[in-house]
């Protein structure tokens, strides 16, 4: 006796319920990753921790543009800081690049993060500061935070706060803060009378390329893609 076959669900009822569930799912996780317009588009937040070190003799003159009011100031030392990095952060190169530039190898450490799909974000190969997230040691560093939790960041091993986690604040502060312990003190990566130049190309390289990789993989729409 021959058995009796099954019915099969539709093919297009099978695929279109796919993809509305991995849709549906997919926004869901970006909503979380990546703040975006109503048009889809991918807004990068302002990075939250924005404090200066700096050369005992120096001082902070907050009438200059390049200064936030409001930021602490921690002394230069060696062996305090760490850079806390990923491989996969474009951003986070451009650190690490500028420390070896400068000679700051055994001045300050480095301590890698790996992006882990099950945690949701970065976290490190073995247990810093007894945190085993990067998020961990955001809100190690302030409780209350509830931000994203991003790399590079210049970590104070001594306090246990988070100096800086913009990229661009960090490469200023290893190439100007830390000569006294440099093996290459005299190269100046940002020289004063450069500083409009830099910065114009800066901008330009900002949005074109460093930060076009984020708005084309993050952007929930392809008119957001576009767009500009």
């Amino acid at each position: 006796m021959a058995k009796q076959k099954g019915k099969a669900l539709p093919s297009k009822l099978i695929i279109r319920s796919g993809r509305w569930v991995w849709t549906t799912m997919w926004h869901l996780m970006m909503s979380q990753m990546a703040p975006r317009s109503k048009a889809g588009e991918y807004l990068r937040p302002e990075s939250q921790f924005r404090n200066l070190v700096l050369q005992s003799e120096k001082s902070v003159d907050p009438s200059t543009d390049s200064v936030n009011s409001s930021a602490e100031v921690y002394p230069a030392a060696a062996g305090r800081y760490r850079l806390i990095v990923g491989w996969g952060c474009p951003w986070a190169h451009r650190t690490l690049v500028t420390r070896a530039l400068k000679g700051l190898e055994d001045t300050i450490s480095v301590t890698f993060v790996t992006p882990s799909p099950e945690a949701g974000g970065w976290i490190f190969e073995q247990p810093e500061e007894g945190c085993q997230s990067l998020r961990d040691l955001y809100q190690l560093a302030q409780p209350d935070y509830t931000g994203r939790c991003t790399v590079p960041v210049l970590w104070d091993t001594q306090q246990q706060q988070i100096v800086n986690n913009e990229s661009a604040e960090i490469i200023v502060i290893l190439n100007e803060a830390f000569n006294q312990f440099a093996k290459q003190p005299d190269l100046d990566l940002y020289p004063e009378d450069k500083h409009e130049e830099i910065n114009s190309w800066n901008e330009k390289i900002y949005h074109a390329v460093n930060n076009g990789v984020y708005r084309c993989g993050f952007a929930q729409s392809h008119f957001a893609v576009f767009r500009r």
